[in-house]
């Protein structure tokens, strides 16, 4: 069995997580993939990559390490991540996937699946499976009226994986613990004057190392991740609040409102009083 769903672009380009690719393989012995970091097959250097198994075995090389998965087992990779995996020959896994757009969701998803590859195991796959059931009944039928049910949908599947799911061991790079760290201090401090230096210093890393292996982890720069943290702190004082864009521009880190302007154009695609009259409409 192969199946294979593609979701048209959401009509509403605000929900919180939607479907680009989902599918599934049975009893397919030669299932197996290997792309390189940044892929741009599926889109898969903007999308997660999410898999879980239903039974059978298969298994996913990360680091140079083969690990065997089975029933029960899953792994998602972030955007922009290599990925390299396979069926076993002799007892193919039956496995689902879906690859989608989170936006808004970086507290929810933590660091799973950033930097390296996050394996795991699910208490119960046969509950992730009746959502991933209905994705499937919704992506054959599709038509525009159901995408709110869509996104919902995909949303109570990353709960039940979110929260009910064990990490396997996965041997990691001592790096991480810093650079998560790090990320995190950006969230919460970006609206202040920080320099790559400044952050670089609260690792305890040299500003080259810490900003390699910030891109390798993180799959972005620390100059892009701490913009993208301050545009997500302006998108919340633009909808919960009056103030003018003005006001906004310095509360959220900019010195400018013009620069603030133009990146918030660059990465939304729209303008920050458009982001605002969109959802007030």
């Amino acid at each position: 069995m192969r199946e294979h769903l593609f979701f048209a672009t959401p009509a509403f380009p605000h929900y919180i997580c939607y479907p680009n690719f989902i599918g599934g393989y049975s009893d397919y012995p030669t299932h197996a993939v290997n792309r390189p970091a940044k892929s741009s097959d599926f889109q898969l250097d903007q999308l997660y990559n999410l898999h879980f198994i239903l039974q059978g075995k298969g298994y996913v090389t990360w680091g140079g390490t083969r690990y065997e998965l089975g029933a029960g087992h899953g792994f998602l990779y972030g955007p922009g991540l290599p990925e390299c995996y396979e069926a076993d020959e002799h007892d193919p896994w039956d496995i689902r996937w879906i690859h989608f757009a989170t936006h808004e969701l970086q507290s929810f998803m933590g660091n799973r699946g950033i930097g390296e590859v996050w394996l795991f195991q699910l208490k119960d796959v046969h509950t992730v499976n009746q959502c991933m059931d209905e994705l499937m009944k919704l992506g054959a039928a599709f038509d525009l009226k159901q995408e709110m049910r869509v996104s919902a949908v995909l949303y109570e599947l990353l709960l039940h994986i979110m929260k009910d799911a064990v990490s396997l061991h996965l041997p990691r790079d001592p790096s991480l613990p810093g650079i998560h760290a790090a990320a995190d201090y950006m969230r919460e401090h970006c609206t202040r004057a920080l320099s790559i230096t400044d952050i670089a210093r609260f690792t305890g890393y040299s500003v080259p190392y810490f900003t390699r292996k910030f891109h390798q982890s993180m799959g972005v720069t620390p100059t892009a991740y701490l913009l993208e943290s301050r545009i997500l702190y302006a998108k919340k004082l633009l909808l919960s609040t009056d103030i003018p864009i003005r006001e906004i521009a310095l509360e959220s880190g900019f010195s400018q409102s013009s620069y603030f302007i133009h990146c918030f154009k660059k990465v939304v695609h729209m303008t920050p009083e458009q982001f605002r009259i969109s959802w007030d409409s």
